[in-house]
């Protein structure tokens, strides 16, 4: 019994890591979003700062949203996939 629980003991101890792949590459797709994020901040920031009816600058925000969404998607699907490699790794 003894050998059993140590046996056990062992097995829990292992220890599982992802491919070291993917911390960089998760870094730079963050680093990618950032960049993203920032530059969409600062599109709004132009928009908002300018002299037109307000109508207008609501659609062109709105605009600019989703243009922001659809250059992101490809980012954030890829960070999903990572994710899941990597909870895949410790199941």
């Amino acid at each position: 019994m003894g050998d059993e629980r140590s046996h056990v003991q062992g097995a829990r101890k292992e220890r599982r890591t992802y491919d070291p792949d993917i911390l960089p590459r998760l870094q730079s797709l963050l680093a990618t979003l950032a960049d993203l994020d920032v530059a969409h901040a600062s599109n709004v920031i132009v928009i908002e700062s300018r002299p037109m009816d307000e109508a207008r600058k609501d659609r062109l925000i709105a605009d600019l949203w989703q243009t922001h969404c659809r250059r992101r998607a490809p980012y954030v699907r890829e960070i999903e996939v990572l994710r899941e490699r990597m909870e895949a790794t410790f199941r």
